[in-house]
């Protein structure tokens, strides 16, 4: 299996559980290993044979041994003190959790002498990294990594249509030009009298929203070629 594969199947995992509405802090496990395979992907190389390698997760190609923490909704990373003279260069690796396609991107490259610079000492032998560190994108560039698959059921409003697709995705057409969906699935949401959830991210919302639809409605419309 490929790390791509790999991180597809985790990413499903992740989607899933924010469809339940289990929220990100409790779905760390999944951030942490697609976070490690993506970095294992972006630099080229294999994560560490040895489960829990003491300080690092894997070695980039000039053998450096390189620390990966992922990041979603929090103020930043932690790095163990007792560990971190076993590490020398730090990729934190952000989830954005509001994005649709679970955009991920690398926010922090750095080697482990810039991280003691600028990491706050914290609590129980902790040093934090904090965000404003970071650099975040203002648009997810990766999220044409991933396809959205074609359109299995729609919903006509007015001028807008949203569409589902078979990866569980939605898209939104206003008067026949793409818009994000978010927005107007969180209208649909309101003015239907559906509960507020503790994620709304566009799965999320297209799931609750389409859910409602087709679970009191005709069967559902598709998309015509």
């Amino acid at each position: 299996m490929s790390y791509r594969t790999y991180i597809a199947a985790s990413r499903a995992a992740y989607i899933a559980g924010i469809e339940a509405g289990i929220s990100p802090q409790e779905l760390r496990a999944h951030t942490g290993v697609i976070g490690e395979a993506f970095v294992a992907d972006y630099l080229g190389v294999k994560l560490t044979s040895t489960n829990n390698e003491r300080g690092y997760d894997l070695l980039d190609s000039d053998g450096l041994r390189v620390s990966v923490k992922s990041i979603t909704t929090s103020t930043g990373v932690d790095f163990n003190e007792a560990t971190i003279d076993l590490v020398d260069r730090v990729i934190v690796v952000w989830l954005d959790t509001a994005e649709d396609q679970l955009g991920v991107e690398v926010v922090f490259d750095a080697s482990i002498e810039h991280v003691l610079q600028v990491a706050k000492p914290a609590y129980r032998g902790k040093r934090r990294l904090m965000r404003n560190s970071m650099t975040f994108p203002e648009r997810i560039s990766s999220a044409d990594r991933f396809d959205v698959g074609p359109v299995v059921d729609t919903i006509q409003q007015g001028a807008v249509l949203i569409r589902r697709h078979a990866t569980g995705s939605f898209t939104a057409l206003v008067e026949g030009v793409p818009q994000p969906a978010r927005q107007l699935l969180l209208a649909m949401r309101d003015e239907m009298g559906l509960p507020d959830k503790a994620t709304n991210t566009t799965r999320s919302l297209g799931a609750q929203v389409f859910g409602h639809l087709r679970g009191s409605a005709s069967p559902p419309a598709r998309e015509g070629s």
